[in-house]
């Protein structure tokens, strides 16, 4: 009993650290303008890159051509982009905005940018986080492409109590943490009121194809539907701060705050009345109901 008491004050404590830890950030970092599009369509559309996405576009077609489209990260890069032509697209990865002409490092990043600037000739909505203000990607649109509407976002980890979350997240002022771009992208669609959202290619078998090597070196390998076979091959996975290889630790850590997100996003969608389901070939994600089109 005495432990059960113990366990339930340090929660609430908890809870409340959070909530006034969260306000001096958004007060801080967020930016207090912020602009919430009223939704296009009744129904939305969100394009994961996993391999289960090739299945759901070649079965569901016609549905996903009826919505209003998100897609995210790399697909700009597919064929399928410019046959879809999207009405938004999100980032929230740092490599997006730190590429430059002279940073080009990373190839795939580099195709994606390519590709957005050059193939972009239809009306989008392209949502990126407020620290991607100066970057080189939105140099170039707002230059070459004022069909391209750029749409800042405060991506602030928003934690505590559940009705403080929900304020803070319907204003816009912060959001979920988002450990990959689709709960990023839910979160937006969400705050704009559709209807339903459905989400496709939402995989998340990461842990799938996690190795460990003889020597206790962590590998994985990550696909996407757009990639050939043979493409995607286990590669070390590296902790920049520590400048060591990750650990398998770390990695469930992150899977946990990944999937943690999702139940975090459940419960605003339900106080937003937004229905999410999940029409994904293949998914781990649990928060929401699965469906078949």
């Amino acid at each position: 009993m005495l432990e059960t008491l113990v366990n339930a004050f340090s929660a609430q404590v908890s809870v409340l650290i959070n909530t006034v830890a969260s306000v001096l950030k958004v007060l801080i970092k967020s930016r207090f303008s912020v602009d919430i599009l009223p939704p296009q369509r009744p129904v939305c559309a969100i394009l994961g890159n996993g391999p289960s996405l090739r299945q759901s576009l070649e079965t569901d077609l016609a549905f996903i051509r009826e919505t209003e489209l998100y897609c995210v990260n790399n697909f700009a890069s597919s064929a399928e982009y410019a046959q879809l032509q999207p009405q938004n697209y999100a980032l929230l990865d740092p490599a997006f905005f730190l590429y430059s002409e002279e940073n080009n490092g990373r190839k795939d990043v580099e195709k994606t940018i390519r590709c957005l600037i050059n193939l972009t000739v239809w009306p989008m909505n392209l949502f990126v986080p407020q620290t991607a203000r100066n970057s080189y990607l939105v140099a170039q649109l707002h230059r070459k492409h004022p069909n391209v509407r750029v749409v800042f976002y405060n991506y602030t980890v928003v934690r505590g109590y559940a009705w403080f979350r929900h304020f803070v997240f319907r204003k816009g002022w912060g959001m979920p943490q988002s450990q990959n771009i689709l709960a990023a992208s839910l979160y937006l669609a969400i705050t704009r009121r559709f209807r339903e959202i459905y989400l496709f290619g939402a995989d998340h078998s990461w842990h799938e194809e996690i190795r460990i090597t003889d020597t206790n070196e962590l590998l994985m390998k990550q696909e996407h539907f757009y990639d050939k076979p043979g493409d995607a091959t286990h590669i070390p996975i590296y902790d920049v701060v520590k400048k060591e290889t990750s650990r398998m630790s770390a990695q469930f850590a992150s899977l946990s705050k990944a999937f943690f997100s999702y139940e975090i996003l459940r419960d605003y969608a339900q106080a937003m009345q937004v229905r999410v389901l999940n029409a994904s070939a293949k998914s781990y994600v649990d928060a929401f109901k699965r469906i078949k089109i």
